[in-house]
């Protein structure tokens, strides 16, 4: 993929690419039926053909033109917060599919086979997840009997999610949780001991963060909310009716249901950018009371993160994209709808 930053460095040669619009005082619109970047430094023309979305990373200005424009070619636009947290999007009306999906998938929550499916997504991130510690741990002496100990004892909370695949989530939603939770601990507990000393950090914590790892992990996050959410729009779901994740007002639950399997391929590009010394504490900026990633940190994340998503990696046996990955996460939602409803109805 291309990722074409608007102050006019094209780094890959990939024909689609993501644009990223990341300087002040930019202005996108359109001229000869194309893409139009403007600013001090840059002028470029880019066909829409060539653009699979827009990120817009700070204050610029889009042309009604360029928005139509991006509608007509179903190219979806992003606007980012500082922390890489989608804050309003932009698509076009026809990633809508038909209402008797989206039926389907309100039906399907009051269903004991809804609960199966989120233990399934949970046990999956905690395979990753200790499939990365003991990956980081070969070699390393002294951190072996304790990574052992606890993915021991994450195999245990695993198995203490057998009881709820036979009954509706929401009678098991804080008991999953409270499972999800201690595995989530003992994951970054044992990852934070394995990183190199300029990363390492306390716990968990995202706004703010607290330390260079979990500032560049939001961000991170906050990017990979964007692809899962076209995902699901690509299959025509509601966004808003998710399962483990209740629904609140502007919250798309369905979205961070989805992204639960994908976080630990995710974490794995940040620990390679960190290992490699690719990302340093250089990148980043500290702002009371927490960390942020500086303009140069996000030139380092972004196009690593567009890179990543081309990547071929191996996830429960099928080799793909890890976008392929994510978007598959929609459509084995719908496969596993589908084979409920054609099971039950008679």
């Amino acid at each position: 993929m291309n990722c074409f930053r608007n102050g006019g460095q094209v780094s890959h040669t990939f024909s689609i690419m993501q644009l990223i619009i990341d300087t002040a005082n930019t202005s996108l619109s359109v001229k000869n039926h194309s893409f139009f970047i403007s600013n001090r430094s840059t002028q470029r023309i880019i066909n829409p053909s060539r653009v699979d979305s827009i990120a817009v990373t700070t204050n610029c200005l889009i042309n009604v033109s360029a928005i139509k424009l991006a509608a007509e070619h179903q190219v979806p636009i992003f606007i980012f917060d500082m922390l890489g947290n989608i804050k309003a999007r932009m698509w076009s009306p026809y990633f809508i599919n038909t209402a008797e999906l989206r039926k389907l998938q309100l039906k399907f929550y009051d269903s004991n086979a809804a609960t199966a499916w989120v233990l399934t997504l949970l046990k999956r991130k905690t395979t990753l997840h200790i499939q990365t510690l003991m990956q980081l741990s070969r070699n390393r002496s002294g951190f072996s009997s304790q990574i052992e100990s606890d993915t021991n004892q994450m195999a245990i909370y695993l198995s203490k999610l057998e009881p709820y695949y036979l009954l509706q989530i929401d009678k098991c939603r804080g008991s999953i949780l409270g499972i999800e939770g201690n595995l989530s601990k003992l994951y970054f507990k044992n990852l934070s001991a394995l990183l190199p000393d300029s990363f390492k950090f306390e716990k968990r914590s995202r706004r703010p963060a607290l330390d260079h790892f979990n500032a560049a992990l939001n961000y991170l996050y906050g990017m990979t909310y964007s692809v899962v959410e076209s995902g699901v729009f690509a299959k025509g779901f509601d966004p808003f009716a998710g399962y483990l994740h209740t629904d609140n007002y502007l919250k798309t639950s369905l979205v961070f249901d989805l992204i639960e399997p994908i976080r630990p391929v995710i974490d794995r590009l940040l620990i390679d950018l960190c290992n490699s010394g690719s990302l340093s504490p250089a990148h980043f900026e500290e702002k009371t009371p927490g960390y942020w990633l500086s303009k140069a940190g996000k030139g380092v994340i972004i196009p690593a993160f567009n890179d990543y998503m081309l990547k071929r990696v191996t996830i429960d046996n099928r080799v793909m994209s890890v976008k392929d990955h994510i978007y598959n996460e929609s459509f084995s939602l719908g496969r596993a709808i589908d084979q409920h409803f054609k099971v039950t109805t008679p």
